[in-house]
């Protein structure tokens, strides 16, 4: 059977791999496993400590969800040193809807950077577009951004593809390894991580397509499918994200 791509490190794991944190918490899933180079190399994803959560129900638990993923923000961050100024990168299309998922979240940032409060960390926004829309590609205008600004952490927050459709929309993926926009549709862009930005980076993800071979043989072409609800999807879980982001580095 065709397995599809996928942008998660967990679909490219096997079923004998030890997770360092493998636990069910209210009906959901969460993993951690540090992918070092062997592992890398054999999975293809990028080194780095990967969390995942899954079997989400963003329809009742979103408050669980929310205190879970922004524990693991903390986490991650808290494995970083000295962390002070932080940039939330929304990548996406906002006019495509299962794309939209990164522009939705920075609407719903809480910035401070603008405020002389005494806050732990420094928060600055944006959503840099698509190609099509500013014919140049985000990852030149973040980096634009980076070296003149200076941040110590970029967040960066995108929609992803999966290979099992059970988990468009129900799964979160949070990472340093940072992030190939595109990747999982075999559309790749230019890689946004510390090795390019010169800065901390990591990467929130939640799967909204797969590929529709994995349904079917019989169709040649690279199409996607995305959940029905999708619009209603992305209102919920863009928000979730952001409150995440927000209880972490706000509280």
């Amino acid at each position: 059977m065709y397995k599809g791509r996928t942008d998660l490190a967990i679909e490219d794991m096997e079923l004998s791999y030890v997770y360092e944190i493998d636990k069910k918490i209210n009906g959901m899933y969460l993993k951690k496993c540090n992918v070092d180079k062997k592992l890398s190399e054999k999975i293809g994803k990028d080194e780095g400590i990967y969390y995942n959560l899954d079997n989400i129900d963003y329809y009742t638990k979103d408050s669980e969800i929310v205190k879970i993923a922004s524990g693991v923000i903390k986490d991650l961050i808290n494995g970083l040193d000295n962390i002070r100024d932080i940039l939330v990168v929304g990548l996406g299309n906002p006019n495509i809807t299962p794309d939209s998922l990164g522009p939705l979240v920075i609407n719903k940032i809480e910035v401070n950077r603008h405020l002389e409060d005494n806050f732990r960390y420094s928060v600055s926004a944006i959503s840099p577009g698509v190609m099509g829309q500013t014919g140049m590609e985000s990852s030149e205008i973040i980096k634009a951004i980076v070296d003149d600004f200076k941040p110590d952490l970029v967040i960066v927050v995108d929609a992803l593809a999966c290979s099992d459709p059970s988990r468009m929309c129900t799964s979160i993926q949070l990472s340093t390894a940072g992030i190939n926009p595109g990747a999982g549709i075999g559309n790749n862009r230019k890689k946004l991580a510390k090795s390019t930005l010169g800065c901390e980076v990591i990467a929130i993800g939640i799967p909204t397509v797969t590929d529709i071979n994995v349904f079917t043989d019989e169709i040649e072409n690279d199409y996607y499918v995305t959940p029905n609800n999708i619009d209603e999807a992305m209102d919920i879980l863009s928000g979730i994200i952001a409150r995440s982001i927000n209880s972490a580095v706000i509280g």
